[in-house]
């Protein structure tokens, strides 16, 4: 789990541009990118895409739909920005595969889907944001003071299923229905300054209101262990199941980066965070949901980091980095509603850690080969994971944990539009102190046991074909290393390999291209499913795409 970054071109800066691509199983996705003209006075671009995704696994697949539309214009001695932002996805979600002992049944097949007839994992969104740049005063650029508004509306449908038991019997599947719908109020202001060549500042304060409402009701049926034929189970109408979760978090923050030479930037931040929530549960859907959970925390976090340029000549280097990090975060709501925990206990805990890194950056041979590699430790605390609560998932603190590694990485590149890329990670990640109750009333301690489904060894390499213009080919294998599939270590799948490949032509005005994913149609599990109890997520199947963009 992590944080995306996504960055985009100023508004009225995006270059026209269009793509379509069709693949197997009836995918097809659109895109188009153009900056608008027609106000003198503001600055738009427009971006709308689309697709139909479809998978190896019976039934599913899923829509999607994105729109963004980016404003901006002069407002006196600086910039108001207005971004408008809706998507919408509709998903026919899959099944994931049942493991027994430890090995994943042969029982079951592959792409079996258990899911009632009709079963969706729905999503819209809608996003306002509204920003406001002002310079302030003394040399261009030297201060800067930036106000964000941004607001979002959510709403989460789903009517799904899964295995219960690997079993003819009916009932031997658990269903449910859950309508969720989330509002979030965003602001943010702060100051950038640069009081010198050698400094800069940022310091502001910002605040989260979030307001999470749900419904839903749970169900049992029968669904056939082929998974050929969908399971006929009406939708259920009344949802007698409610939860309310109210959030407000707020933070006070600062940021310096100071270069005292060329060669040497150091930098650090720290952060007070003052988070409160309210979580109440009801089973009467005529009444409100009850406010007997609280909590608040009020925490610091922050970092620092040294970077020192130990060499340089021209556009070569060789960077030395080192880097500490504490950190804080509120724990995801959890819409589990089978939970039936006393009051005051049905609120996860924060997540937190403390992290340290040391590393180098370096370029050689005029910036034809580039050469990193990174040393980290982890202690985390609170990680949230998924559990069963009365047969239906919801989730859980798992205690402390600790994740140590290595990472390197390697590009090159070669005469004639080649290039060639290479990394390799090893990644131990184990308990340090959790208790888990396998069954009820049993508890055990799981410390020095490695996390499920979390690698040891990763791996790649890629060969890349790459003129201005003319042919273009690429191939690239992958490596994922054995773990475990359950938290008792029990369970070991094996490792697995992957090959990529594409192949194209383009010129300055348009591209076509066609690639294939996981080409050797590995199936191996990757990912424990957030459902039923011991079931796993398996790689897609091979992918084949054809693609075409064009620029104007």
């Amino acid at each position: 789990m992590g944080v995306i970054q996504v960055v985009h071109n100023a508004a009225g800066t995006t270059k026209r541009r269009a793509d379509a691509s069709f693949g197997n199983y009836g995918s097809f996705s659109g895109n188009f990118n153009t900056s608008l003209k027609g106000s003198s006075t503001w600055a738009s671009s427009l971006n709308v895409d689309g697709a139909r995704e479809g998978f190896k696994d019976d039934r599913t697949g899923f829509d999607r739909a994105h729109l963004l539309w980016r404003n901006a214009r002069t407002a006196g001695v600086g910039k108001l920005r207005l971004d408008l932002d809706l998507s919408l996805v509709n998903q026919d979600p899959a099944s994931p595969h049942v493991r027994e002992g430890g090995l994943l049944s042969a029982t079951t097949p592959i792409d079996a889907n258990y899911n009632p007839e009709g079963a969706y994992l729905d999503h819209r969104r809608g996003t306002l944001n509204l920003a406001y740049d002002r310079p302030l005063g003394g040399a261009t650029g030297s201060r800067a003071w930036t106000t964000t508004l941004s607001a979002s509306h959510a709403r989460h449908g789903l009517f799904r299923g899964f295995l219960s038991e690997v079993s003819s019997t009916d009932p031997n599947a658990h269903g449910f229905r859950e309508g969720i719908d989330l509002t979030d109020v965003y602001f943010d202001t702060h100051l950038v300054a640069n009081p010198g060549s050698q400094f800069r500042i940022v310091a502001g304060v910002d605040h989260l209101f979030g307001k999470g409402e749900a419904e839903g009701t749970d169900f049992t049926y029968f669904a056939a262990l082929d998974g050929v034929t969908a399971s006929q189970v009406p939708e259920p109408t009344l949802l007698d199941q409610t939860i309310d979760d109210l959030r407000n978090f707020t933070g006070v923050y600062g940021f310096s980066e100071w270069n005292p030479t060329s060669r040497v930037r150091i930098e650090g931040g720290l952060r007070l965070n003052h988070t409160a929530e309210e979580r109440g549960m009801n089973e009467d859907p005529t009444q409100a949901a009850n406010g007997e959970d609280q909590t608040s925390n009020t925490r610091l976090s922050g970092g620092a980091g040294a970077t020192l340029t130990a060499w340089q000549r021209g556009v070569d280097y060789l960077r030395l980095f080192t880097a500490y990090k504490d950190t804080f975060k509120p724990a995801a709501i959890d819409f589990g509603i089978g939970e039936t925990e006393p009051a005051g206990e049905g609120l996860l805990k924060p997540e937190t850690a403390v992290s340290y890194e040391a590393g180098l950056k370096s370029r050689f041979a005029e910036g034809r080969f580039t050469f990193e590699a990174s040393a980290f430790l982890m202690d985390f605390e609170n990680l949230v994971i998924a559990r069963l609560v009365n047969g239906l998932p919801s989730l859980i603190n798992s205690g402390r944990q600790r994740f140590k590694g290595l990472e390197f990485g390697a590009a090159a590149w070669l005469p004639r539009d080649l290039s060639l890329r290479a990394s390799y990670s090893f990644h131990d990640a184990k308990f340090t102190d959790f208790v888990y109750e396998f069954d009820p009333g049993v508890p055990v301690q799981l410390a020095g046991k490695r996390l499920e489904t979390s690698p040891r060894h990763l791996a790649s390499l890629g060969l890349l074909y790459a003129p201005a213009r003319g042919p273009l080919a690429s191939v690239a294998c992958s490596h994922v290393g054995d773990r475990f599939l359950n938290k008792r270590n029990t369970a070991l799948a094996p490792p697995y390999d992957t090959v990529s490949a594409s192949a194209g032509y383009r010129t300055p005005r348009w591209e076509v291209r066609v690639s294939g994913r996981n080409l050797n149609d590995e199936r191996a599990p990757v990912a424990e499913s957030e459902l039923g109890d011991a079931q796993y997520y398996r790689l897609n199947a091979r992918r084949l795409d054809a693609s075409v963009a064009l620029r104007f």
